[in-house]
């Protein structure tokens, strides 16, 4: 009877684990469209088996754990492309937000406006005294100082928005610091997750992590007790941002070097630059220009602010009024040359105005291209991440269907087995004498 009731136990075991398993493939088809669910398992381990005359027999088996369908070193990497595709794709946007302000568009364009400018001083030499002419050079001077303060003001609105950008993603980023902190705790709480009790916890964690990893760059690992620990990384090195219950919040005086935060320190610097660069030409034309023009008498064309060429260049109405026009002849024509004449700028570059002019075009448009060529190859990379993850953590509902039909069948034999351990007991308890 011994042997009987011990399979009559492992039946009824395999029954318990079966029952088990179909409630955790059930909770997988349930969360087969949650995006952040983890498949679940549920382990089983052998029981001891027990000795008999003929050998040691097996007793089944029992669920130790129900485990998810996590594999960190995968995880980590979606996370990495996860903040390298937001970082190009924000610095993308940012760019080409601004592409238009320095391009030449037309006829409102800087570049446009130089050129119509220096023709118009190459139609004045021609006739110094003709009145159209002389209307011409007044009109391409103002359309020039015009364009380029138009230029500078779209930069400088550019660069205005983006500190209030920076902070609304440092204030989302040290909330979701937070929260996965809080999340190690819980974790923590229920023993480190070791038999499944805080699997959602878990799944929440990896949401909050992947959706940190949109705004700052983020690397992990887990400990022995269940806590993971969260580092970023800035051009000093990396940077420990959750350390078990511990979360420490970033600044907005932090090097941030990846993630939608890194793409807008990266265009904040950009921008400053463009900026700096507009002023730099801006200055270079109103010196060289104003040099010629005050020769012998003659009143500035340009005037600016220092350190602030490009926001504050005006156009003097009155320039022409200081020259005969025996002097505006050659003048005009030392300003129409200025066309293909080359300088050195402050910033040490040696160019032509025009030529000055295109190398901030060219920069800016060359960054966009780059940040798109990026942020194309970072997105391509973390679909097939993504694909990969999905494809070892995500419901499959062909597996899951396939798992019940197994699970059903297993139930039925452990069932069968039941009914038959119990008849043979029926028919042994028969066999026993009647007491007299």
């Amino acid at each position: 009877m011994g042997g009987l009731a011990l399979t009559l136990n492992t039946a009824e075991q395999t029954l318990l684990n079966t029952q088990i398993e179909l409630q955790t493939s059930s909770n997988n088809i349930s969360n087969a469209n949650n995006t952040w669910y983890s498949r679940q398992v549920a382990v089983q381990q052998d029981n001891q088996p027990y000795q008999t005359p003929g050998g040691w027999v097996g007793t089944g088996a029992s669920i130790t754990a129900i485990t998810q369908m996590r594999d960190q070193y995968l995880d980590g990497q979606v996370l990495s492309a996860t903040s390298a595709n937001s970082q190009y794709t924000s610095l993308a946007s940012q760019l080409q937000s601004i592409q238009s302000s320095v391009a030449d568009s037309g006829s409102d364009g800087i570049s446009q406006a130089l050129g119509s400018f220096f023709d118009s001083w190459d139609t004045l030499s021609q006739n110094p005294s003709g009145l159209s002419e002389q209307t011409g050079v007044y009109e391409a001077a103002q359309n020039l100082a015009s364009a380029i303060q138009s230029s500078c003001t779209q930069l400088n609105q550019a660069s205005s928005a983006l500190p209030g950008q920076i902070n609304d993603t440092v204030s989302q980023a040290n909330s979701l610091i937070d929260q996965i902190a809080q999340l190690n705790t819980a974790i923590a709480q229920t023993g480190g997750n070791t038999t499944g009790q805080a699997n959602a916890l878990t799944d929440q964690r990896y949401e909050a992590m992947d959706n940190l990893s949109q705004l700052i760059p983020v690397s992990f690992s887990t400990g022995s007790n269940g806590m993971v620990t969260v580092t970023t990384a800035e051009s000093s090195g990396p940077t420990t941002i959750v350390s078990g219950e511990t979360g420490t919040h970033i600044s907005t005086a932090s090097t941030i070097t990846g993630g939608q935060l890194g793409g807008l320190l990266q265009a904040q610097t950009d921008l400053n630059g463009y900026i700096t660069q507009l002023n730099t030409f801006t200055s270079s034309l109103v010196s060289q220009v104003n040099a010629l023009q005050t020769a012998n008498g003659g009143t500035g064309v340009f005037s600016a602010t220092a350190g602030q060429e490009a926001s504050t260049i005006t156009a003097s109405t009155t320039f022409l009024n200081g020259h005969t026009t025996a002097n505006e002849g050659p003048i005009a024509v030392n300003i129409a040359n200025l066309q293909g004449t080359q300088s050195t700028f402050s910033d040490g570059t040696t160019a032509t105005l025009q030529g000055y002019l295109s190398n901030i075009q060219q920069g800016i448009g060359n960054a966009v291209q780059e940040a798109n060529t990026n942020a194309s190859f970072n997105q391509s990379l973390l679909t097939q991440l993504q694909n990969q993850q999905q494809s070892y953590s995500g419901v499959s509902m062909d597996q899951e269907m396939v798992n019940v039909i197994q699970y059903q069948q297993v139930y039925q034999a452990a069932a069968k087995v039941v009914e038959t351990v119990s008849g043979l007991m029926s028919t042994a308890i028969s066999m026993v004498p009647a007491a007299s």
